[in-house]
């Protein structure tokens, strides 16, 4: 029979601290490396056309393409910025209203903590769908560019 383990609410607190800075660590990696590995892709495809004029080059279409997604892919990404920054601000909001209202929030109380909270939630909606778009553009991007050199060289 398997032992049932008692962790102390400190520890969990502890483990739940720890694992929630884990997660938000990985998150802004992920946007870094969505910038990163898109502006590579761009620099990649401005060499290859560079060199394409010098020697005959064919499927440069799939090239330039894939530069105009990367380029997406950083735009949704510093879109998806902008729209987290708005997601903190409403919650920020609600937390304060939140905490000048205590045990006992007024009726304008209440609508301010809905309303900020309601916001703050649409905002969050639209920065996972863009940070999900803005991964997705990348793996596009990339693919097409090792699709032309596959192809090509």
């Amino acid at each position: 029979m398997a032992k049932k383990i008692t962790v102390s609410k400190h520890l969990l607190k502890e483990r739940y601290r720890l694992s929630h800075h884990g997660w938000f660590y990985a998150i802004q990696r992920i946007d870094l490396l969505i910038v990163a590995v898109s502006g590579a892709g761009i620099y990649v495809g401005l060499e290859v056309l560079k060199f394409s004029v010098d020697h005959e080059l064919r499927l440069l279409w799939l090239i330039k393409s894939s530069g105009i997604i990367l380029v997406l892919s950083i735009t949704l990404n510093l879109l998806s910025q902008m729209t987290g920054k708005r997601t903190n601000k409403h919650d920020m909001i609600m937390c304060s209203y939140e905490l000048s209202a205590g045990n006992k929030p007024s009726k304008s109380d209440k609508c301010e903590i809905e309303k900020h909270n309601d916001l703050s939630e649409r905002y969050s909606g639209y920065t996972r769908t863009l940070n999900l778009l803005s991964l997705i553009f990348m793996g596009i991007g990339l693919g097409a560019i090792v699709i032309f050199f596959a192809v090509t060289f």
